[in-house]
């Protein structure tokens, strides 16, 4: 920063005129981190010292602890245009948190470029991570850069004729170096052995913004086994629930900064995999069934309470007549959780404009219509793809 803060000193971008005072450094970045993204976007072009500032890690990490963004839901919409199928990416989000409507969208047209290709599995601190087969794309949502990772080529899975294939992709984030990491779990069904069912796996990391050079590692895991839900991260740990032999579960965490994969016990239940995803719960990891919420309106909740001793809370949800007729047995998913705990559901295989929250400490749940939606008579298909509240400026 000490380089940076020199070239700001003696750069013309600080000097209207030769009379002109010099700006100090820090009142420089104090300036520029009350900026939108949008004009920090435009000003990287000023100089190249602003351009390094601006793409630095140091200023990244400040900009994230002064800025204040809404929260915003990502919707993909699939419409027809002049009889060709077009793709597009929209954000929604409140105007304030007692808002029940939303209204306002800002419309990403980047979606519609060829290169991104695929469906969006996830977004994690303002980045999307973008799956098409065995390949991924990571799309920064603020500075809507968007880079193709290279392909697995080592991995003996995703080479081979194996009939059921798993390929999981998910953006992590490591405190101790502060950096992000995409890590992919590769998994396949072995041959029985008398009735048991096997598994084979792997899993292999990628660092986010490294050199040309960068490439997927292999790191080791003491067992394998086949991926269940989309993965988890809180607090420097990310976590799925996975089946490691016939349909015996297990909660698989990894550690993102050591990389080390640990095995932790799971509730002893039956998970259908359609309805079963892993939250945040009071910052801690919570599996959430909902099998049951359209035909009969109850769902189970286990919170992991102590990870070494292996012990799990359960609850069951059960909604009142009044709560179930908001979803009207339409089949619904979980996109995430609000920074107030609500979780969020949104209709699938279906064209509908709405979400529902339901909050889990207070048993409440409110329906949440999205309006003002673009193309919206056009639209053949809605899919909620992801919340976030994260204007990240990293360079990938």
């Amino acid at each position: 920063m000490e380089s940076i803060s020199k070239g700001l000193r003696g750069s013309n971008v600080c000097k209207s005129h030769e009379a002109s005072p010099v700006i100090p450094f820090d009142l420089v970045i104090e300036i520029l981190t009350r900026l939108p993204p949008k004009s920090l976007m435009r000003f990287k072009s000023v100089s190249n010292v602003w351009s390094s500032l601006i793409c630095s890690q140091y200023f990244t990490n400040r900009y994230q602890t002064v800025s204040s963004p809404a929260p915003r839901l990502y919707i993909g919409l699939s419409f027809l245009d002049n009889s060709h199928l077009k793709c597009m990416l929209i954000s929604v989000s409140p105007s304030s948190d007692s808002d029940i409507t939303i209204s306002s969208f800002d419309a990403h047209q980047d979606l519609t470029k060829r290169a991104m290709r695929g469906y969006i599995t996830h977004v994690f601190r303002g980045l999307m991570c973008i799956v098409d087969e065995a390949s991924a794309q990571i799309y920064n949502t603020t500075t809507r850069q968007l880079v193709v990772l290279p392909k697995i080529e080592e991995s003996s899975i995703i080479a081979g004729d194996h009939v059921n294939k798993n390929i999981k992709y998910h953006i992590g984030y490591d405190p101790v170096q502060d950096r992000y990491k995409v890590v992919c779990t590769v998994a396949t069904t072995s041959n029985k052995v008398g009735e048991s069912i096997t598994y084979l796996s792997e899993q292999w990391v990628f660092l986010l913004g490294g050199d040309i050079s960068s490439r997927w590692r292999k790191i080791p895991c003491q067992s394998s086994h086949f991926p269940l839900t989309q993965e988890l991260t809180i607090k420097g740990h990310m976590y799925y629930l996975a089946w490691i032999r016939d349909l015996d579960h297990l909660l698989v965490s990894l550690d993102t900064s050591s990389e080390e994969i640990s095995m932790l016990q799971a509730p002893e239940d039956n998970f259908c995999p359609i309805t079963v995803t892993l939250i945040e719960c009071c910052e801690k990891v919570a599996i959430l069934h909902y099998i049951d919420l359209e035909t009969e309106g109850m769902m189970k909740l286990w919170v992991m309470e102590d990870a070494e001793k292996h012990r799990w809370l359960c609850k069951t949800l059960v909604f009142q007549s009044s709560q179930v007729d908001l979803f009207n047995k339409i089949k619904l998913g979980v996109v995430g959780t609000t920074r107030n705990g609500e979780v969020i559901f949104a209709p699938l295989d279906t064209a509908c404009f709405y979400i529902i929250l339901y909050d889990l400490q207070k048993n409440h749940m409110r329906k949440v219509e999205i309006k003002e939606t673009p193309n919206r008579h056009l639209t053949k298909f809605c899919e909620a793809a992801g919340f976030d509240d994260v204007e990240n400026l990293i360079y990938l």
